[in-house]
């Protein structure tokens, strides 16, 4: 058996500092609760009950075929953008008024950004809705957004 050295005040009292009751202490107040990102929930069981109507707040991943014709779709806006480059490259047009050639370099400016624009605006207001939906905007943004001075060749 080994018996301990004596200790004194200062050693006493540096322990007590490293020890602490916990909520055996009188003086003890439970903090918050901690915040969690999302509300934890409870598996459900499945079965005919009415609560299987009910919205899951999992996110839903997206099909192949979606992520493939997304990516043919934004493939395709790129292309229109670079249309749009090559047409504003091309055309000289000039105004005889300072604000004429202003709202003319403007109205080339928004022909060029038309097509990032709505394909961004599309995912962007479209979410949490049918991908059906979704396409159908991006079609539609295909045929409005069509560079005709570069399918003309003007």
């Amino acid at each position: 058996m080994t018996v301990d050295p004596p200790r004194d005040d200062a050693d006493l009292e540096s322990e007590e500092a490293l020890n602490w009751d916990g909520e055996r202490d009188a003086s003890h107040v439970a903090g918050p609760e901690p915040i969690r990102a999302k509300p934890v929930r409870p598996a459900r069981a499945r079965s005919g009950a009415a609560d299987d109507t009910a919205v899951d707040d999992a996110p839903v991943a997206t099909s192949s075929f979606l992520l493939v014709t997304y990516g043919i779709v934004a493939g395709v806006y790129g292309l229109y953008t670079i249309g749009w480059i090559t047409s504003v490259l091309r055309g000289g047009g000039t105004m005889s008024t300072v604000l004429g050639e202003v709202m003319f370099q403007f109205g080339e400016f928004l022909a060029i950004a038309s097509a990032p624009l709505w394909f961004a605006s599309t995912f962007f207001l479209t979410r949490g809705r049918k991908p059906i939906v979704r396409l159908a905007w991006l079609i539609v943004g295909l045929v409005l957004l069509v560079p005709i001075p570069f399918v003309l060749g003007m």
